[in-house]
């Protein structure tokens, strides 16, 4: 943590924030933010032509989309067919003001490792990052919400930025919450909570849900974007439908169990019974204590072994 904030005083106020959940900026919190990432890096990473797939790199015009069909081309090679990205027309939307945006770059480089491995440490979450290349006068998405929290860090230029009331509590990556993420802004009410110009060393903690959205008023941008998604009562239940698999109970008909009277009554208090019965086994309470201790991303390298001796 002192490595990466400017004082103690900025992590405790991160951390209420993040506790209360809560927009939070912090401005020039970060201690030098060229020591994780910088534009010269971004250069490298995506003239790197050969990793980018289309989920993992898009192009945006003023809230569209560039068809993914038209950066991306299809291509052969020795181990089948793939989709190579088309660096002409990356190069031409670009030059008409596009935005850029790499997904899933946190193992691309070692400076957003560090970052990603901080915040998953200390929130316990899992933790991924995309990176956000914006040009002047243009904007990659509308007002929205995210469905994770995100930690977003300026590393070049400025972006201003608006943050609004929540939209939805505790969404999450479901067709029920991402088909409505995007709102007209005329439909909002009331004014931004948080109304600032986003400068290098900035950081903005904004949980999942609060609307906003963020815009290049000259020159160039350059943002690194980390969501984090935490354990949550769903994943328990996912787990719980693969412990119920081993219940016999769970498996047999419906019908079987019912009884004349009431029947759907009766079925659900036997099921409760059951429930019951799984929350209170020890063993799978140990199951789920041990996602909650490893749901974090895992940063520690792989021992391969020792080599061959010569």
């Amino acid at each position: 943590m002192e490595k990466f904030f400017i004082s103690n005083d900025f992590f405790d106020k991160a951390q209420a924030a993040k506790r209360e959940r809560r927009p939070w900026l912090g401005k020039g919190a970060i201690k030098d933010i060229s020591e994780f990432y910088s534009f010269e890096e971004f250069e490298t990473l995506i003239n790197q032509t050969g990793i980018w797939t289309p989920d993992r790199l898009q192009v945006l015009l003023d809230n569209k989309p560039l068809s993914q069909n038209e950066l991306f081309i299809s291509q052969n090679n020795a181990a089948g067919t793939k989709p190579t990205l088309n660096t002409r027309v990356l190069l031409e939307a670009l030059g008409r003001g596009s935005s850029a945006i790499l997904n899933d770059v946190a193992d691309l480089s070692a400076g957003i490792k560090k970052i990603r491995n901080f915040l998953s440490n200390w929130t316990g979450g899992n933790v991924d990052c995309n990176l956000y290349y914006s040009q002047k006068d243009h904007q990659a998405f509308p007002v929205h919400y995210d469905v994770h929290d995100v930690f977003a860090i300026q590393v070049e230029g400025t972006k201003h930025w608006q943050v609004f009331d929540k939209g939805v509590e505790y969404p999450i990556n479901h067709p029920q919450f991402t088909s409505a993420r995007h709102r007209n802004p005329t439909d909002l009410q009331n004014s931004p909570i948080l109304d600032f110009n986003f400068e290098p060393g900035d950081i903005v903690y904004i949980p999942s849900g609060y609307l906003h959205h963020a815009t290049c008023r000259e020159g160039r941008s350059l943002h690194l974007s980390f969501g984090l998604v935490e354990m949550i009562g769903l994943d328990v239940m996912s787990m719980a439908f693969e412990q119920a698999i081993e219940e016999p109970f769970f498996r047999t008909p419906l019908k079987t169990v019912m009884r004349e009277k009431d029947p759907i009554e009766f079925y659900l208090q036997k099921w409760a019974k059951q429930v019951k019965n799984l929350s209170t086994d020890p063993e799978f309470k140990k199951r789920i204590e041990n996602n909650l201790d490893n749901f974090g991303n895992q940063s520690d390298p792989l021992d391969l072994g020792p080599g061959k001796e010569k």
